[in-house]
């Protein structure tokens, strides 16, 4: 039987989840073997319910880019059909519209009874770190370009800006929130195994039950099939995956460093939003002074921290930014240096919960996790129950800025 818990809260709004690369949200079915929050361990979405509390773990692609990816959260979230936007879609060279959604939380952004906001919490975890950050920065800022070169009356809500008022919090897990050093790590073999992967996806998504159970939609660009109406793929599909990945619309475009650095410099926190980043470490200074996987890092993570950990830094050029030894520290793929709070923005440590304010990241203890403890994977249930409703009454008992 559901059993109930009191949680003493100021409020009570819904949490979404961005997935980061390669993941998958509820509408999958993967996420009904091994919940996207909740590996194998405690499914977040229950968890909260037995607060009274909405989490929203939608599915989105999880190879777009950030920018594509935020447009579909957009739609999953109030509803409607995806629009990639008008001036983005054909400066980048693919479809403007994407699938139809009927909307989790459709009533977002509206007032309620009692004339407040209703808004919600975003949580991104891995790539969903800098997508739920654009995400938030669009719903602030909207995007000039869109509204500029957009016809009056096809302009989505999502391009216009202004609502910062929407978003109570904003919450990164291992976020990539400065890109990654393992693209330059393995730059050399980076377009031959994203070819091979794309390719994979493509074939996948031909078989429907494989696409339901594993949905990559890369729908725009013609690589996949359109799940919703069954037309098939681009007849050129190969060539769609190639236009993919040289466009400068790809997910590797956002998780190179010195791209990913160009393309969110102007975000800045709102006064109005809370901001935390979590992150974490697995490895240690080996006698070479590279930084080696510690013992209990998923077998996985612990393949990807070998370059990660071995990579000296590079000089800035057009292909690299400067990094130096200091980002061999990892929690198995994301660097310790960008799963932090955005240095670039304003920052402080978080030292407590009481007098927490909106427009600054907070950046939380570094914790001895993997980049996938954050899912549940390898945590025991109490800790990360635990970690789960700690993240839970922090947020629930922030006040909430509605001028």
């Amino acid at each position: 039987m559901k059993q109930n818990y009191h949680l003493e809260r100021l409020n009570n709004y819904p949490f979404v989840i961005f997935h980061g690369f390669a993941g998958y949200g509820e509408q999958e079915g993967m996420n009904k073997v091994m919940p996207y929050l909740g590996v194998f361990n405690v499914n977040a979405k229950k968890l909260f319910a037995d607060y009274d509390t909405e989490l929203y773990i939608p599915s989105m692609s999880g190879v777009s880019s950030m920018w594509d990816r935020a447009c579909e959260m957009y739609a999953q979230i109030k509803g409607g059909t995806v629009d990639y936007g008008k001036v983005h879609s054909e400066k980048y060279g693919h479809e403007r519209y994407g699938r139809t959604f009927p909307g989790c939380l459709p009533d977002w952004g509206t007032l309620d009874a009692e004339g407040k906001m209703r808004k919600i919490n975003v949580i991104g975890h891995s790539f969903g770190g800098p997508t739920v950050r654009f995400f938030v920065n669009m719903i602030i800022n909207g995007c000039q370009e869109e509204i500029d070169g957009t016809p009056e009356g096809e302009l989505s809500e999502f391009f216009k800006g202004g609502h910062d008022n929407w978003i109570h919090s904003c919450t990164t897990f291992a976020g990539a929130n400065d890109g990654i050093s393992f693209l330059y790590a393995i730059e050399k073999v980076v377009p031959p195994v994203a070819t091979a992967v794309l390719q994979g996806l493509s074939y996948m998504a031909q078989i429907p039950a494989a696409a339901k159970f594993y949905d990559q939609n890369l729908e725009q660009w013609g690589i996949t099939r359109k799940l919703q109406t069954g037309e098939p793929r681009a007849r050129n599909w190969k060539q769609r995956v190639q236009d993919y990945l040289y466009s400068g619309d790809c997910v590797l475009d956002d998780l190179y460093i010195h791209k990913f650095r160009e393309r969110s410099k102007d975000w800045q926190p709102s006064d109005k939003v809370y901001y935390f980043a979590y992150y974490a470490s697995k490895t240690k200074a080996d006698k070479n002074g590279n930084q080696k996987a510690r013992w209990g890092m998923d077998p996985i993570m612990y393949f990807f921290s070998i370059p990660v950990g071995k990579f000296e830094g590079c000089k800035a050029d057009e292909n690299h930014a400067e990094i130096g030894p200091e980002w061999k520290e990892n929690d198995g793929l994301v660097n310790v240096m960008s799963g932090r709070a955005p240095h670039s923005k304003p920052w402080t440590e978080w030292t407590g919960d009481k007098d927490l304010k909106p427009g600054i990241w907070y950046q939380m203890p570094i914790e001895d996790k993997d980049h996938m403890s954050y899912m549940g994977l390898l945590e025991s249930r109490a800790d990360y129950a635990i970690f789960l409703y700690d993240l839970l009454r922090r947020i629930d008992n922030l006040p909430s800025i509605d001028e």
